[in-house]
């Protein structure tokens, strides 16, 4: 017994000191809304005549493995986007994000997210959740704490 309760401790104890960088929710829009951080966004820049610049996470951080394509189709290092402008992200099977611009108020980024899995593969169909969501610009070592 007092194995038992051991293991439940360490469990408990490793599931409470994550990593702020991994996910606790199922989706990309919850981890998105729970770090602030866009999902194979290395960093969120804003720039001056209303516009962002989205770095792709070519190394490290959730999502660095996806290509970053802009509004051609063309794959990119980074993207800037003005409102109504989109950019994707993907694995090119499996995982797809849209991120599109839509305003830019008081200093802070409201985006609309598409997320788009397809696990027909894996015996499963398509599953596609769309948000906005408002975050503020960031950078890989400033990453800010949770917002809404």
């Amino acid at each position: 017994m007092k194995r038992y309760l051991t293991i439940c401790l360490l469990v408990l104890i490793i599931t409470g000191c994550r990593s702020d960088e991994e996910p606790t929710n199922n989706t990309k829009i919850d981890y998105i809304r729970q770090t602030g951080w866009l999902w194979g966004v290395a960093e969120l820049r804003l720039n001056k005549a209303g516009s962002i610049t989205l770095v792709d996470a070519k190394s490290s951080g959730v999502g660095f493995n996806l290509m970053m394509r802009n509004s051609n189709n063309k794959v990119v290092d980074s993207v800037t986007l003005t409102p109504g402008r989109s950019c994707s992200l993907s694995d090119g099977r499996h995982v797809f994000i849209t991120y599109e611009l839509k305003a830019i108020k008081d200093g802070r980024i409201v985006i609309n997210v598409t997320d788009k899995f397809d696990a027909r593969s894996f015996g499963d169909g398509i599953k596609e959740t769309k948000d906005t969501i408002t975050i503020s610009p960031y950078k890989k070592q400033g990453r800010p704490q949770q917002t809404n």
